[in-house]
Formats: structure tokens, C-alpha cells, sequence
């Protein structure tokens, strides 16, 4: 539970919401520090941010009568401030989107995800937690076949990582392995994994977790905590947590366990409750 200062707001929490009805209506939930902290635009469009001849020598602040330039500007002020607020201890990755559909070369929310690595590495924090959240339904070919080609590469590099495929699943080869698992792997890989080396993280995943909406679409849900990694034990690091998900994640839950499960259901009453409980007391405020 995050903990609010004697003015009852929450300083250090910035949240990225796109719709603008339902920022207005979050800041007065939840009460950061200050408006500002709501960025309203979507967070792909705004970490991807890049200058466009239109926009290179204007400034952030210009005003302009073209709609659409305007708007252009709105988010590169937006991305000029998000990249003030780094680093973050927790960041919590669900955005309306999919990591893993369309290309990645084409997937501005896969660029983004990238680009929250490498400003969290450009200040001196030392470790930081990730929740990522993404659909696995609908994965683009391209990333489907770079999480085969890396579980192949994994099979044929590691001994340890092929004994634990053999001991765990009994099975070495991609496609006979279950669906949920297979995309745990790949996703680790090829996405979190990729984007923490690629800007000096090492990484630990605490848990990954499958569930399904109420339209029953299947959703990835992984838990990783990050540290700057020191080069010396980086294949050893990596190899450590691929068995590890390989012998413990995902754990899958169906829609219908959700409406079952009292443990789940008791945790969401808590949250609603103390939501509610919040919300009162803001009303109550003069």
C-alpha cells in the first residue's frame, strides 16, 4: 500500500492515462502531489516521442493555430516531463495495448516498454520492480517465430535449461510444449529479458501469471525485479531465471476460478473497500 503524506497525496506516483474523463477522474482518486502528475495521452506516443521537422524548432510551450501540430507539441511537452520524473522504484506496465502484436519494428508500445529501460538506466538507481501486463492472444507471426528461434537457441546453448525442459516437461521442442508455457518463456526472452540487457539490467522474475478476461482472452501478467547488472554473472543470471520459469510459471487461471476463488474475491472486496473509503473522505474535504 502506497502511503500518503500529512496532506493526504501521493508524492512520487505519476500515472499515464489517454482517456482525459477517466485521468480527471483518477486525480481526484488518488491525489498525487500535483495535476501534472496525470499524463494524459498514450503512454506509447508519449515515451516514443520524437522530433518531426514540424516540431524540431518549436517550443514544447509555442502556440500554434494547426490542430494537429498543436497536439504534436502537447505530447512533446509531455514526453519532456515523464522523462523528469525518472527513476522509478515501481512501474507498473498495462497500458490498452499489446506488446507482442503488431511487429516489433512496428509496435510503438513495445518501443516504449524499451525506452522505460533505458531512462530508468540513465539515473543512478540501482533496482527497480516491474508489473507488465500484455494479451497473448492475436501474437503477431514475427514474434511467435523469435519465440520459437530463442527457445531452439536456448535448447542448444544451455545444458541447464535443456535439462530442465527435459525434467520439467519432458518435452525440448517448442511446439510440444503447452501454449501458456511456451509464451512464458518467449516472453521473457525475447521481451523482458532483451530490453533489460540491452540496457544494463539484470533481472529476476518473482512470477508470471496467465488469466483470462470475462471475454475469455487470455492475458500475461509477469512480476520482475531489476538491478544493475555487473557483467561478471549476466549468463548465469539469465540462465537461472529461464529454469526458474521453466519449473514454476506461469501459474493459469481461468475466468471461472476468478469467480470462485474466495481469496481472490475477499482481496478485491479489500481494495473496493478501501477505495470507496478514499474517495469518502475526498468529498468529505472542504
Amino acid at each position: 500500500m502506497l502511503l500518503r503524506d500529512q496532506n493526504r497525496k501521493l508524492p512520487g506516483v505519476v500515472i499515464c492515462e489517454k482517456e482525459p474523463r477517466d485521468a480527471a477522474e483518477i486525480f481526484k482518486l488518488v491525489r498525487p502531489p500535483l495535476e501534472e502528475a496525470i499524463l494524459v495521452g498514450g503512454l506509447e506516443e508519449i515515451l516514443t516521442f520524437q522530433d518531426t521537422e514540424e516540431t524540431r524548432y518549436l517550443s514544447p510551450d509555442e502556440d500554434v493555430r494547426d490542430k494537429r501540430i498543436r497536439e504534436l507539441l502537447r505530447i512533446k511537452r509531455l514526453h519532456a516531463r515523464v522523462k523528469e520524473y525518472f527513476p522509478f522504484d515501481i512501474i507498473n506496465f498495462d497500458p490498452y495495448g499489446n506488446l507482442l502484436n503488431p511487429a516489433q519494428e512496428e509496435n510503438k508500445l513495445y518501443q516504449s516498454f524499451n525506452k522505460i529501460f533505458e531512462l530508468q538506466a540513465r539515473t543512478r538507481i540501482d533496482r527497480f520492480l516491474l508489473f507488465v501486463t500484455t494479451p497473448i492472444f492475436h501474437i503477431h507471426p514475427d514474434s511467435e517465430s523469435r519465440f520459437n528461434s530463442d527457445f531452439e537457441s536456448n535448447v542448444s546453448s544451455y545444458a541447464g535449461i535443456r535439462a530442465a525442459l527435459e525434467s520439467s516437461l519432458a518435452a525440448i521442442d517448442y511446439h510440444e510444449i503447452c501454449e501458456e508455457k511456451r509464451i512464458a518463456i518467449g516472453f521473457a526472452k525475447a521481451i523482458v529479458i532483451s530490453a533489460a540487457k540491452g540496457n544494463g539490467w539484470s533481472h529476476r522474475h518473482h512470477g508470471m501469471f496467465v488469466y483470462e478476461s470475462p471475454s475469455r482472452n487470455k492475458l500475461l501478467s509477469s512480476v520482475v525485479e531489476f538491478s544493475k547488472a555487473d557483467g561478471s554473472s549476466d549468463e548465469s543470471v539469465y540462465v537461472t531465471d529461464i529454469i526458474r520459469i521453466i519449473e514454476e510459471m506461469p501459474a493459469c487461471y481461468s475466468y471461472e476460478d476468478s469467480l470462485e476463488n474466495q481469496e481472490v474475491i475477499g482481496h478485491l472486496e479489500a481494495i473496493v473497500q478501501y477505495r470507496e473509503t478514499v474517495r469518502n473522505e475526498f468529498r468529505q474535504e472542504p
